[in-house]
């Protein structure tokens, strides 16, 4: 062999050596990256938009099945007509009430889902994506006026002209439901594509 050859072979064997160290380096650092993302989102998911998307989705059956009974109570006792006997108008007042009170124990069943998402909220904030923020605010809001302004049987409180002008809150708002639903989706498929 020459001795020209000896300095070109250390040089390519070094060079390369270094090539190979920085290959390995950027691909531990897309792998170790790929992972921190994926436990992001799994805790994500685990801590926050699990437990408020199944809360959210129940809430959502239980104000349905409410609206059933009462699109039910209207039908069965405010569009029929009755007989004015006054054993049919005792027994007619009795049903209605129930059916009512059955309705309102349904409402009231979201109400502690609510207190529950509160709890989450506060435990899982800092996981909370800046999209959601602001219907997770609203909510927050709605709940607090829900128990500042309403007594424990559920009576509203504040004066109606007042809460006219106010507006009107929402036991959970239908927006709420859907931007937690949809992001809640979003990092499931998210996670599954990660860890395919």
């Amino acid at each position: 062999m020459s001795e020209n050859l000896w300095p070109s072979m250390l040089v390519g064997l070094l060079g390369g050596g270094v090539i190979a160290t920085a290959i390995t380096m950027w691909s531990n650092w897309h792998i170790d990256r790929r992972a921190r993302r994926i436990e992001h989102l799994r805790h994500q998911l685990q801590d926050l938009y699990g437990p408020l998307q199944f809360f959210a989705s129940s809430n959502a059956r239980l104000f349905e099945l409410s609206k059933r009974f009462q699109d039910a109570y209207n039908k069965e006792y405010i569009q029929k007509e009755w007989s004015d006997a006054q054993e049919t108008r005792e027994r007619v007042r009795a049903d209605a009430e129930l059916t009512l009170e059955i309705a309102n124990e349904y409402v009231e069943l979201a109400i502690k889902n609510n207190e529950a998402v509160v709890g989450v909220l506060e435990r899982g904030f800092a996981l909370l994506e800046p999209d959601d923020t602001e219907v997770c605010s609203s909510f927050l809001v709605d709940f607090a006026r829900l128990r500042v302004e309403s007594d424990d049987e559920g009576t509203l409180r504040t004066p109606f002209e007042i809460y006219l002008q106010l507006g009107w809150f929402s036991f959970m708002p239908e927006e709420f439901i859907a931007a937690i639903d949809r992001t809640f989706k979003k990092k499931q498929s998210k996670l599954a594509e990660l860890v395919k």
